[in-house]
């Protein structure tokens, strides 16, 4: 064969076309399927439990906590429970500078009266399902203590946030 010769062509034979890999995609889609799940399923919490936080850092900026304990201390006057059970508070009845602190409104609120070892104090909470996270007020000398379940952080005496779940407030 001489160099400047073209090599022989088959002219009879086409090209074997690939097909297209649908089998390497639904193959990805299977495996990428659970470990989607799995993110958005640890994600989700993080993301709540952040949003939680981010608006107790609100509320410590944005209300003066002796206007917040003067309007639950007013209610726990009008609302005194009886036989040392809570009563509940109407959502209506809480301040919109407290409402507004989330996107969603209170789930419940409610106030517990005073007992001989408890303060009596008006607790709001937010949240549903397996999380929740709120506001506890009472007098300077209420005191509320973590119980395991809890992250609890003092605002100032008598007033605290609280969010359930292990994860340190921020």
């Amino acid at each position: 064969m001489n160099v400047n010769e073209v090599p022989p062509t088959n002219s009879g034979t086409s090209k074997t076309k690939r097909p297209f890999p649908w089998t390497w995609i639904i193959l990805a889609l299977v495996l990428s399927a659970p470990i989607l799940l799995v993110g958005s399923f640890l994600a989700g919490p993080l993301m709540i439990i952040h949003e939680a936080d981010a608006g107790f850092r609100k509320a410590k900026k944005t209300i003066d906590p002796e206007r917040l304990r003067s309007w639950a201390l007013d209610s726990i006057k009008w609302h005194s429970g009886t036989n040392g059970f809570s009563e509940n508070l109407p959502i209506s009845k809480i301040p919109d500078y407290i409402t507004n602190l989330y996107s969603i409104p209170p789930e419940d609120a409610w106030i517990t009266p005073k007992t001989a070892d408890h303060e009596a104090s008006v607790g709001i909470i937010w949240g549903g399902g397996f999380f929740h996270w709120g506001l506890f007020v009472g007098p300077t000398n209420y005191l509320m203590y973590p119980d395991g379940n809890h992250q609890i952080a003092e605002w100032v005496s008598g007033i605290y946030y609280m969010h359930e779940g292990g994860r340190k407030i921020r």
